[in-house]
């Protein structure tokens, strides 16, 4: 092979991976495109935490470094923030739900420690209330209490049996609202006070 030819062969091979790593360098770049619009169209159906967001882009690719780059863009553009993902998550739960439950469910997202250790004390003041009116909405028309302070009628035959109960029977039922209330996760002290007051408002 002459020199030339050498040359020739040399420059042509330098060329191919140029144009290797070009094609590669643009079949990546529209992959983060298209990561991205999914990555978007997630976000725009609801609130997610960061970490939520990243294992459901794993399911469309592995590249890690591709899902990086679109994480980081969208929290710089405020696509994404796991703050605004706290507030969204907590008040549409918080009327359903009591702090247990709430933090149980968080915990699941690797939040901030700071930020939920606030929200805590903030929940904390207001679970009392929360109980009371999951329980009125349950039990209230029963005994005869409203959410809305006013005594209702109640359920006079309810009202009746109640009064005619055994020891044992009053015990049943009673454990049974403080099932449901604990199934809702709300903390024993509260479950206990609510139940025992038959859904009165909480003295000062």
């Amino acid at each position: 092979m002459s020199s030339k030819d050498a040359d020739n062969t040399t420059k042509y091979a330098s060329l191919a991976e140029e144009l290797v790593a070009k094609s590669t360098a643009g079949a990546k770049q529209k992959s983060e495109v298209n990561l991205l619009a999914k990555a978007v169209a997630i976000l725009s159906r609801r609130e997610c935490s960061e970490k939520e967001l990243r294992q459901r882009l794993q399911r469309y690719t592995d590249d890690m470094g591709a899902i990086n780059a679109v994480v980081s863009r969208l929290q710089r553009e405020n696509w994404q923030s796991d703050e605004r993902f706290v507030e969204s998550f907590v008040q549409s739960r918080e009327q359903r739900w009591g702090n247990q439950k709430i933090f149980h469910a968080l915990s699941q997202h690797d939040l901030d420690s700071e930020q939920l250790s606030e929200l805590k004390e903030e929940l904390k003041d207001s679970e009392y209330q929360r109980a009371r009116e999951v329980w009125i909405r349950r039990f209230g028309d029963k005994y005869g209490v409203s959410l809305y302070g006013t005594e209702t009628s109640g359920d006079d035959e309810f009202l009746s049996e109640t009064e005619q109960q055994s020891v044992e029977e009053q015990a049943k039922e009673k454990a049974k609202q403080l099932r449901f209330l604990a199934s809702r996760g709300f903390s024993a002290d509260v479950v206990y006070k609510v139940v025992n007051s038959r859904g009165a408002p909480e003295e000062d």
